[in-house]
């Protein structure tokens, strides 16, 4: 009867659970968070396209590996986008975002951020946790620059989905793009309002997520970033760099 108990013991299937309590991901849980087979053969030098662009691309026509990728999902892209809405209480825990192509809103896709909890043996892990914590401070209807690597998904009807399947997914990084007209909306908090023709406008590097201050080095000198005013670049979760503030 011990050898018995004993079998039962090592044949009962270890379900993972996320840090929301849900169950983790099953389907190609592998591919979504960077921990396949095929995980080296990832381009991480980001692809700047449009949502537009992607929903042009012809859905696949072969079998998508269990455990591997197809060849599109060996790359990563970056869009600019309007966030319609965010969706935390998925089952996997995942953090899911319909996003809308500036231009046309009509033209959504989902991208998806990984519960880190759930992609124990990714290196991208981390990446993961600090996409969800940026992007739980991020308000709806504004618009945003997503990084992350292309999947194509099954069609299952979800809110958003993309008429060809195609996904972000995983998101790797995501940052805020304020306007104008974004400070001055009325359900921003009055005291961080400001005229931009008086306030600092600093660089800040949308990869690192590092700001620089007028007259320093990398002022306007890196191979991505943005000019904000200094209160935006601050909302977005960007920090100085040396932690320096600019004066």
């Amino acid at each position: 009867m011990r050898m018995i108990s004993l079998m039962l013991v090592l044949f009962v299937p270890v379900i993972a659970s996320s840090q929301s309590g849900g169950k983790c991901g099953e389907a190609r849980w592998n591919v979504k968070v960077l921990r396949d087979a095929d995980t080296s053969r990832v381009d991480h030098t980001a692809i700047p396209t449009t949502i537009g662009a992607l929903l042009g691309l012809p859905a696949p026509t072969e079998t998508r590996p269990s455990s591997g990728r197809l060849w599109l999902e060996t790359r990563t892209f970056r869009v600019r986008a309007l966030l319609v809405r965010r969706i935390d209480a998925e089952p996997d825990g995942d953090i899911h975002l319909i996003l809308a192509d500036p231009s046309d809103h009509s033209r959504q896709l989902v991208a998806e951020i990984p519960d880190a909890s759930c992609a124990k043996g990714s290196r991208f892990a981390s990446d993961f946790a600090e996409a969800q914590r940026i992007t739980r401070s991020l308000a709806d209807d504004l618009e945003v620059e997503v990084e992350g690597v292309a999947f194509w998904d099954d069609q299952h009807s979800q809110s958003g989905m993309a008429p060809n399947g195609i996904e972000l997914h995983p998101v790797l990084r995501i940052s805020a793009v304020y306007t104008r007209s974004d400070i001055l909306r009325e359900d921003v908090d009055p005291a961080a309002r400001v005229d931009e023709g008086k306030e600092i406008r600093v660089w800040v590097n949308t990869s690192s997520k590092v700001y620089h201050c007028p007259g320093s080095t990398y002022y306007g000198n890196t191979a991505r970033g943005q000019y904000m005013p200094l209160s935006a670049a601050e909302r977005s979760g960007a920090r100085p760099a040396g932690g320096k503030a600019c004066r």
